[in-house]
Formats: C-alpha cells, sequence, structure tokens
C-alpha cells in the first residue's frame, strides 16, 4: 500500500521508539490499532450501503425494463389489430 520495505519500516520504528519511549509505545500502538479498526467499519459500511443502493437501482432498472416491454407488446397488438381492420 505504502510501498515501505524493511529498511523503511526499521528506521521508523527507531525513531517511534526514540521520541515516545518504550513505556508510551504500547499505547501509542493501541490508538493507532483502534483508529485503524474504526476506519476499517467505516469502509466497510460505506460499500456494504453502496452495494445496496446498486442493487436497489438494479431492480428499478428491471422493473423499468419491464414496463418497457409491456408497453411495447401492448403497442404490437394495437398494431396487429389497425392492419387487421385495413385489410377488412
Amino acid at each position: 500500500m505504502f510501498n515501505i520495505g524493511w529498511q523503511e519500516f526499521l528506521i521508523i520504528s527507531v525513531v517511534v521508539v526514540v521520541i515516545l519511549g518504550p513505556k508510551e509505545l504500547p499505547n501509542a500502538l493501541n490508538f493507532v490499532l483502534n483508529i485503524s479498526k474504526k476506519i476499517q467499519s467505516v469502509a466497510r459500511e460505506f460499500l456494504r450501503e453502496t452495494e445496496s443502493i446498486m442493487s436497489t437501482e438494479d431492480i428499478l432498472k428491471v422493473k423499468q425494463t419491464i414496463k418497457d416491454i409491456k408497453f411495447d407488446d401492448d403497442l404490437t397488438k394495437e398494431l396487429n389489430e389497425i392492419e387487421k381492420t385495413k385489410d377488412e
């Protein structure tokens, strides 16, 4: 995702330990993990809602297509009746 190699990860880890110290490091990691979980939860909910909306729109499109087909069928019947009356 961020394209971080092991060397960069090692440097970042050393800097974090020096800045925060070993006592605050577990609290900081816990904070970062909690934020990460919340972001994942929000992203998952967003995807779920998006899929729900898409499926609702798809259903409406199918209903409209069925109505259009029915309209076309009714129109065809009317045209056939008009042709029959012309032939008579």
